[in-house]
């Protein structure tokens, strides 16, 4: 290839890459989906990769999560957000789902089919979890008295190997991250998730009907050649 042809090539990449920018409005760390400090995440990898496929860049603006919902007319749109929110503009296929587990640790035989199954034992959740998993989940909870919520999901998991709970309430990939990461206890012993809270999917909003297309064929393609699953277990597995 001749070099003025490749120059450009080049100069032409580089206008596209500027003029085809997309700004998402993202909460602040949530590891493994969003991670602020590394300016990563699985969910941000996944959201960049198929915005890349075609053609387009990422910038995330990141603010507290309550904002989210307010700000992302001021972008392109936002990440982490479903229909259930109350936002009104172009939302996209499903990039992730949250999925909450009772879990515990394997060899203890714990049987877990429902809110029921949790009287009687030390419950650790993350924060907040009786605001967000329904007023079923509450009431339960109330009656325990040996309930706490923690703000470090890393504590909850070190509590769970340590001995000190029975059981953790957490999504399935935040404890998969966070058991790699728990330090001064093993956590070699096999945990076991009991699905008693059904999944959140959530999506992307955008303002621009045309990129949400252009990003759902992307997501697509990622999906179909197993790219979205390495992305997954790169961060959990």
């Amino acid at each position: 290839m001749k070099p003025l042809l490749i120059i450009l090539i080049v100069l032409i990449s580089v206008s596209v890459s500027q003029a085809t920018q997309v700004t998402l409005v993202a909460g602040l760390s949530l590891p493994p989906y969003i991670i602020y400090e590394t300016g990563n995440g699985m969910e941000h990898d996944i959201v960049k990769e198929a915005l890349s496929a075609k053609g387009y860049s990422l910038e995330l603006k990141y603010v507290p999560f309550a904002r989210v919902i307010v700000d992302y007319k001021k972008y392109d749109g936002a990440v982490t957000v479903n229909e259930s929110t109350g936002v009104k503009g172009y939302f996209s296929d499903v990039v992730i789902t949250y999925q909450n587990y009772a879990i515990t640790l394997k060899d203890q035989n714990i049987v877990i089919d429902c809110l029921d199954d949790l009287a009687g034992k030390r419950v650790v959740a993350f924060q907040n979890a009786t605001k967000y998993l329904g007023p079923e989940y509450k009431k339960t909870m109330e009656s325990l008295s040996d309930y706490i919520e923690h703000d470090q999901q890393v504590v909850q998991v070190k509590m769970l190997y340590a001995g000190r709970t029975d059981v953790v309430v957490s999504d399935i990939n935040i404890f998969k991250y966070y058991r790699k990461k728990v330090a001064g206890v093993s956590t070699r012993r096999l945990p076991a998730f009991h699905e008693i809270f059904p999944p959140t999917p959530y999506k992307v909003i955008f303002n621009n009907p045309h990129i949400r297309d252009a990003f759902n064929r992307g997501l697509s393609e990622l999906k179909a050649c197993g790219r979205y699953q390495q992305i997954i277990d790169s961060y959990i597995k």
